[in-house]
């Protein structure tokens, strides 16, 4: 076990250490920031001199060839450039010698005219005369001393109208192309273009040149080794003009110099810096290896963007103030040892103690342990404030929960209430099933029974838990329809009586009728004949009608034999002549399909029709149902009202759906009580109040435990509901039972096992039923009980 005061200690080292460190960081990394924040200054200088210089160098080489250009589109006054060929190659010549990064000049006019000198692999001259119907593209390759060596002539099928240098020249601008490969010297280079135009701005000429971009390179290679770094030089549609070092493409076969196309990210993702306004900051590369990158920008008088990006590793910059940094850290580490001792003997001895006795208290709160709680003994005065408000914390909490427990316990009383007052017959169950189930609880709890020894409730906190869910028991019946619990005949539900209204009808229409053709017949021969057998249909329409209303009340178990006379009765047919869709809600109208009813039309007497099925209108979750362990049968219809189907119900008044809509009420309940975030100490509320349908043998509902399932608590509950709901007066679908038959019934569930026989046997030798009788039974409902033929067990 782990010593408190070490541990408090060892908090101490910590915060009085790390405070220490952070003071010495602050200081150390103080000097390292500034430290780097001016070898970037240093590094943001240099580099912004090198791209200086790069743009100067760069836009005077370009400045000249378009200056070179403009000299050459108007060379000429005349639109047609083959007149004065001869003039226009020697200055083409002359510009070509002026600069190396010409690699080409040429020249066209509106016609189609084409004029070309070139350097690489061999000096050449192309001349394409358009005018010339015989249309011949002829080139002219030259020796060092520009004189011609050989004349090759092909039929010409190159039209520089068509080129993008020619068609997107514009007035008073300079066209620049995108980087690419030249497919004369398999060099990277860029073609400038710029236009002569009239007076009415018609494009007459076009002077252009193919830029090589090696000598760009060859300057950027020698920038980039000042700056101890890499440069690449590319434009605003991210084509590559230039760079320090060897370019990997993605793709090998790719003409195009292209940011996307390079393999690196470090260079390939420059252009969203520039997108998002970062023109400086950190980079890594795909080897984690941090670079420090600066991006400047070239304007040209076109009109668009080039760009220079300037790579350097970051561990170069940073090199030296690592190692001054780490040097500072052992010093700062020896300064903190040497603080650190003497306030531990101070913390140790003045403040340790109070705290392990301000922790003690807490823990008392922390256990419920009010009266435990004193105050803390210490010469620190902020201790001794913090032990009193401990205290007075501890007297708010016990009076908050005391506060907290009697509104929930209300809230559950009400929930309890309002359950019994929804309906006029069952008006105090919710009320009786806790007393009667506290009462056994409590002769439980203090029984000597080997099989219950393990069942005490010592605490009040468990006695709260066990009246909880006695008083939630059936908080599932909240959401229970009324014409279901309620149901007191077998024929009764929530029925629209203008189907009565209709029967009625059709008995004045039946009447209307028989009196017409009394009037009608005049011969009154068969006069006693016809009487006697009138009282015969009398007599047995009123035997008939004695047995259904018999069969409706549903006191007794239905033989065969009267379910067979009921079929017989349900045959007999009757002359409906109204249509029964008339009136109906549109609920009731869907049910019936929109079928034509054709009137008059011969019924049966009882009918089970589709109309009278009631499909449900939520499915039912099986998911949810096995989560929760429920294992009732799920009737297919959510209710069946066919007269014949429900008069023929065997036992009691109700049908298999509706002894599962009745026995849902502890599905909603388990539900209810299982999704409530109930405290540590109401943890088994679900358990006590879900389990009282339950039996021994595992044939209960809704999850058919048996007995080793289900807890003590759970067992008192159920018999504490059902001898309640055997002794019940106000329910109307049963008369209430004596005391003797009540425990007579129990007995057989005893010996059925359906209730636990050992508490059944304390239930009847404790008093209990009868101090219960006594306080809530009517007194024609307690007479004697002779026990003694009960408490021998017939199943153990």
């Amino acid at each position: 076990m782990k010593n408190n005061r070490y541990t408090f200690m060892v908090s101490i080292f910590v915060l009085f250490g790390s405070l220490t460190l952070l003071l010495s960081l602050f200081l150390i990394s103080n000097f390292y920031l500034r430290g780097l924040e001016q070898s970037y200054k240093m590094l943001e200088e240099k580099n912004f001199e090198i791209t200086n210089n790069l743009s100067n160098t760069i836009m005077e080489s370009l400045k000249s060839i378009v200056g070179q250009l403009n000299v050459l589109s108007k060379i000429t006054d005349n639109t047609n450039i083959i007149s004065n060929e001869a003039i226009i190659e020697k200055v083409m010549w002359e510009q070509l010698k002026s600069n190396e990064n010409i690699a080409s000049v040429f020249l066209a006019d509106e016609y189609g005219n084409f004029l070309q000198t070139r350097r690489e692999p061999t000096f050449a001259y192309r001349s394409i005369n358009k005018i010339d119907k015989r249309d011949l593209d002829c080139w002219y390759y030259k020796n060092e001393n520009y004189l011609t060596t050989s004349i090759v002539i092909n039929n010409s099928t190159y039209d520089p109208r068509k080129r993008d240098w020619y068609k997107s020249v514009e007035s008073s601008k300079i066209y620049w192309s995108e980087p690419y490969i030249f497919d004369s010297t398999k060099e990277p280079g860029i073609t400038i273009s710029v236009g002569d135009f009239n007076e009415y701005n018609q494009k007459i000429k076009v002077a252009a040149a193919d830029f090589t971009l090696n000598k760009i390179s060859k300057l950027l290679e020698t920038k980039a080794n000042i700056l101890n770094g890499k440069l690449i030089l590319f434009n605003q549609s991210k084509g590559v003009i230039a760079t320090s070092f060897n370019i990997n493409l993605k793709t090998k076969d790719d003409k195009l110099l292209n940011l996307d196309n390079m393999e690196s990210s470090l260079y390939s993702n420059i252009f969203e810096k520039i997108e998002k306004n970062l023109l400086t900051g950190e980079l890594k590369d795909k080897d984690n290896k941090e670079y420090i990158y600066f991006i400047s920008k070239l304007e040209k008088n076109s009109g668009q963007n080039w760009y220079i990006a300037s790579y350097v590793e970051k561990d170069i910059v940073t090199a030296d103030i690592k190692n001054t940094l780490i040097n500072s850290v052992i010093i700062s580490f020896f300064i903190i040892l040497i603080i650190y001792f003497p306030i531990h003997y101070i913390l140790q001895r003045f403040v340790t103690k109070p705290i392990n006795e301000l922790e003690i208290l807490t823990n008392e709160i922390a256990q419920n342990k009010y009266d435990n709680v004193k105050p803390v003994k210490t010469i620190i005065y902020e201790f001794h404030k913090l032990s009193t408000s401990i205290i007075s914390m501890s007297k708010s909490i016990q009076k908050y929960e005391k506060e907290q427990t009697n509104l929930i316990d209300s809230f559950i009383k009400i929930l309890a209430e309002a359950i019994d007052s929804k309906s006029p017959y069952t008006g105090g169950h919710c009320k009786r099933v806790p007393e009667l189930a506290i009462s056994l609880a409590k002769v439980a709890s203090e029984s000597t029974n080997e099989k219950l020894a393990e069942f005490n409730f010592s605490t009040q906190e468990q006695w709260r838990e066990f009246k909880i869910a006695a008083w939630l028991h059936d908080c599932g019946k909240i959401v229970m329809p009324e014409y279901v619990v309620d149901k007191a005949t077998k024929l009764e539900t929530i029925y629209n009586r203008i189907h009565e209204i209709r029967t009625r009808f059709e008995v004045l229409y039946r009447d209307a009728t028989i009196e017409y053709y009394e009037q009608l017949l005049q011969s009154p021969k068969n006069k006693t004949q016809l009487e006697e057998e009138l009282k015969q249909k009398y007599k047995k329409l009123t035997l008939d009608f004695e047995f259904i209303a018999n069969c409706n009340v549903g006191g007794e178990f239905m033989e065969q034999s009267s379910i067979d006379r009921l079929e017989e009765i349900a045959k007999i047919t009757w002359l409906r002549n109204f249509d029964n869709r008339l009136g109906l809600s549109h609920e009731e109208l869907r049910r019936m399909e929109n079928k034509e009813d054709f009137v008059p039309v011969i019924e049966n007497l009882l009918q089970d029709k589709t109309e009278q099925i009631i499909y449900r209108f939520r499915k039912i979750d099986l998911d949810e149902y096995k989560r929760f362990g429920f294992k009732m049968d799920v009737p297919k219809y959510e209710r069946n009202l066919g007269e014949f189907y429900n008069l023929s119900i065997k036992k009691g008044t109700l049908t298999k759906e509706e002894r599962f809509k009745i026995n849902e009420h502890i599905i909603i309940t388990i539900k209810m009580l299982e999704n409530i975030p109930f405290t540590k100490n109401l943890k088994n509320v679900p358990e006590y109040a879900g389990s009282h349908h339950e039996t021994m043998i595992g044939t209960g509902y809704p999850r058919k435990l048996v007995k080793a399932e289900i807890s003590i608590p759970a067992r008192i509950m159920a018999i504490a509901d059902i001898f309640e709901a055997l002794t019940a007066a106000d329910r109307p679908y049963k008369k209430a039972k004596t005391l003797s038959e009540s425990i007579k019934i129990m007995s057989f569930m005893r010996d059925d096992e359906h209730i636990d026989s050992d508490l059944f046997e304390i239930f009847l030798t404790s008093g209990v039923y009868k101090e219960y009788a006594k306080n809530f039974l009517l007194d024609e409902q307690i007479d004697e009980v002779d026990i003694s033929k009960y408490l021998t067990n017939k199943k153990s």
